[in-house]
């Protein structure tokens, strides 16, 4: 049996180009979107400070 980590698509509101997102591995249990509520990525390409939950366009 292989678990399978979920993925988001993210969108940057300043660049608007798309990235996807990993979140890391919360001992053992499922990813929600609870576990990504209050987390924040930063844009590879313009370097602006995105609220990961607010960004989100589809889960991969």
């Amino acid at each position: 049996m292989t678990v399978r980590m979920k993925m988001f698509l993210l969108e940057c509101p300043r660049c608007h180009n798309r990235m996807k997102y990993q979140p890391a591995k919360a001992s053992g249990s499922a990813t929600t979107a609870a576990d990504v509520s209050k987390k924040v990525k930063k844009c590879v390409y313009c370097n602006f400070s995105m609220n990961v939950q607010k960004s989100v366009v589809q889960k991969v």
